[in-house]
């Protein structure tokens, strides 16, 4: 393939990136409109789209997919465990920050940009598969994990919070509170990146009232469609259960709106954050992302399975950083909000060259 035809697929992607741009700083998306975006990416299109795709998946093709998961589970989870302990032990961060800065370094915005252009690379039906595949392991394993370490953290965070001399936490009193210009307006179900209210507030409203159990704030992501409609199509694929047509139809008609969308909520809410913050941490998150969890995947899976399974794996994973930790971040762990969110911006910004660069290296 092609220089020139590989910067025909992905520079599209990224005008409609910039379009969905123009029209968030144009208010055309203002308030809880942005939101709906995403709930339509994330609840109903790319749940549709994944589920028809595995489910019309073969069986025997499902079944081959194990150099695959073994991959993908090795480049996602593992490049995760070892940021996480250097981020403690030589960053000395706190677990819960250092948690959740993993997250943001090793989770790619697959479901956002992987349908359009993982799909004009290798066709629709098998684009859907790495997909789908990621998303069970991020939303079944890697988010939920997340979850369980900041909550192990809720201790040491309380005695920092505490330490806090008394001007400093004023901010927690009741009253209206300004929005800072790194903080992703509407994050939670009002609007912003990625699937609204993925985890819950710990808090009831105005931060009064018990905070929700650990097992409910881990269960929540599940809940999401996006979580369970790739393992429903699994399941309808294995056993080998067809919908009727017209249910078919309709859900091909909802999933068709998956791609423009998402790319356009994606825009919509970069002009949300505001200046990113161009720090070294924000850097190193971004080059993480987009630089060293590809190459480090591609160079193991050309050593471990075949060529074909290596460039699946690099590329589900060469995408920007995935805002998701930073809605995460906003709900959790706020002092690691605005370096996370500089980061989505840096990525995607390095990526108009680095996946070009690597869908090139890959082919």
């Amino acid at each position: 393939m092609s220089f020139s035809h590989i910067f025909t697929i992905v520079v599209p992607v990224f005008l409609v990136i910039a379009l969905g741009y123009g029209a968030g700083r144009g208010q055309s998306f203002a308030g809880e409109r942005g939101g709906a975006l995403t709930v339509l990416t994330m609840q109903f299109a790319l749940p549709a789209s994944l589920f028809l795709s595995i489910m019309n998946t073969p069986r025997h093709t499902l079944l081959s997919q194990g150099p695959l998961v073994g991959m993908l589970a090795l480049g996602l989870l593992g490049l995760y465990a070892l940021i996480l302990l250097g981020l403690r032990t030589i960053g000395r961060l706190p677990l819960d920050r250092a948690a959740i800065v993993a997250l943001a370094s090793v989770q790619p915005q697959y479901a956002f940009m992987g349908v359009t252009i993982l799909g004009n690379l290798f066709g629709g039906a098998t684009a859907a598969i790495p997909i789908a595949i990621a998303g069970i392991l991020v939303n079944v394993v890697l988010d939920p994990a997340v979850l369980i370490l900041i909550s192990l953290d809720r201790g040491g965070d309380k005695a920092r919070t505490a330490a806090v001399p008394r001007p400093r936490v004023a901010a927690h009193a009741p009253g209206p509170v300004p929005a800072t210009a790194g903080a992703p307006v509407g994050s939670g179900a009002g609007g912003g990146f990625g699937p609204p209210d993925i985890a819950g507030p710990d808090t009831g409203p105005a931060g009064a009232g018990a905070r929700k159990p650990t097992w409910l704030r881990i269960a929540q992501p599940l809940r999401k469609p996006f979580a369970w409609a790739p393992l429903l199509g699994l399941v309808f694929a294995l056993a080998g259960i067809h919908p009727p047509g017209m249910v078919d139809s309709s859900l091909t008609l909802v999933g068709q709106a998956a791609s423009g969308v998402a790319l356009l909520s994606v825009g919509v809410t970069l002009a949300r954050v505001g200046r990113p913050q161009l720090s070294a941490g924000a850097f190193a998150v971004a080059l993480c992302s987009v630089v060293v969890l590809p190459l480090s995947t591609y160079g193991i899976g050309l050593l471990l399975t075949s060529q074909q399974v290596a460039a699946q794996a690099a590329l589900i994973v060469a995408f920007p950083v995935s805002p998701v930790p930073m809605m995460l971040a906003s709900q959790h762990v706020k002092s690691e909000e605005h370096r996370i969110a500089s980061a989505v911006i840096i990525s995607i910004v390095l990526a108009f060259v680095t996946l070009p660069l690597m869908i090139n290296l890959t082919n």
